[in-house]
C-alpha cells in the first residue's frame, strides 16, 4: 500500500499520529512540529479520518501509543517510533543511544507504556472521575 495515497500534506518522511484528546500529546506534537516538520513529519491526530483509514482503526477505537507512518509505508508504534523520531534529530540522538542497551530499552518501553496508559490523567488535565474507596475499605493512610 502506498503510504502517501490520499495523504495530507506534502510530507518527505512521515506522518506522526497523536491522540488530540491527551493534553501530553497535544503539547509534545506543538512543541515538536517545528522540529520534526523540518525533516518532513508531520503531525496528524489519530482521530482523523485520514489516519482512521491508513492504519484500519475502528470509528471511536485509538490505538493506545503513537503511530509513525513512514512514507515508505512502514508504522512503528510507541517507543519504536519515537526511538525512530529521536534518531533524525541531534540533540535526541542520545536517548535513541541509550535504548541500544537492553535494561536501559527495557525502562525506556516501561515508562512509555506507563505514560500512554496515563495520559489522560496526566499534567493536572484528569478527565475521568477518581475512584472512591468503596463501603468497608478505607485508603492506606486514612486511619480508622
Amino acid at each position: 500500500m502506498n503510504a502517501t495515497w490520499d495523504a495530507p500534506g506534502a510530507v518527505a518522511a512521515g506522518w506522526v499520529g497523536y491522540d488530540e484528546s491527551c493534553p501530553v500529546c497535544t503539547t509534545l506534537a506543538r512543541r515538536l512540529r517545528p522540529v520534526m516538520g523540518r525533516r518532513g513529519y508531520e503531525f496528524q491526530p489519530l482521530q482523523g479520518a485520514w489516519m482512521a483509514r491508513r492504519l484500519g482503526l475502528n470509528e471511536g477505537r485509538l490505538p493506545g501509543e503513537i503511530q509513525l507512518v513512514l512514507r515508505d509505508g512502514r508504522v512503528l508504534g510507541g517507543t519504536d517510533g519515537l526511538l525512530f523520531l529521536a534518531r533524525q534529530v541531534w540533540w535526541m540522538r542520545p536517548l535513541a543511544w541509550l535504548a541500544t542497551v537492553p535494561w536501559i530499552r527495557g525502562r525506556i518501553d516501561a515508562g512509555y507504556r506507563w505514560v500512554a496508559r496515563n495520559r489522560h490523567c496526566l499534567g493536572d488535565a484528569c478527565r475521568f472521575p477518581l475512584r472512591r474507596p468503596t463501603r468497608g475499605h478505607s485508603a492506606f493512610f486514612e486511619t480508622p
